[in-house]
């Protein structure tokens, strides 16, 4: 599975705006400059996000975004939706046999389960010593 940079770009600021929450807006270029990212691109993120309403804008002096929600009521596999076109963990073809669809179908349900159960909230209560470098190539 990979992940685009809309999908990578769009779980920055909604971090950004979890980190926050309840305490004050944030500015999409405040989000981009913090993080080095490009604001022009960024809006466009966040617009998908406001439309699927994880966020909501206030104009004005003291405007900006914030989370629609609470950050614990927000998953990860909710903002990849929003965002992604298509998020496959593994492309099957008509030449699989069943024992490995079987394989697929269980890599597909476990990376749903995360995603579906791995808040915003969770991710920034995850203590950051705890980072094991998980990525492996075969």
């Amino acid at each position: 599975m990979k992940i685009s940079t809309r999908g990578r770009y769009g779980l920055y600021f909604m971090l950004a705006l979890a980190r926050n929450y309840g305490e004050k807006k944030r500015s999409v270029k405040s989000v981009a400059e913090e993080r080095g990212i490009s604001d022009l691109y960024l809006e466009q993120i966040v617009a998908n996000l406001k439309k699927a309403e994880l966020v909501k804008s206030t104009r004005g002096a003291y405007g900006g975004y914030e989370l629609n929600l609470p950050p614990d009521e927000i998953t990860v596999g909710k903002i990849f939706r929003t965002l992604e076109e298509n998020i496959v963990a593994v492309e099957g073809d008509d030449k699989d046999t069943d024992t490995e669809r079987y394989l697929w179908g269980r890599i597909r349900d476990a990376l749903r389960d995360v995603l579906d159960h791995t808040t915003l909230q969770d991710m920034l209560n995850h203590d950051e010593d705890e980072v094991d470098d998980y990525m492996f190539y075969i």
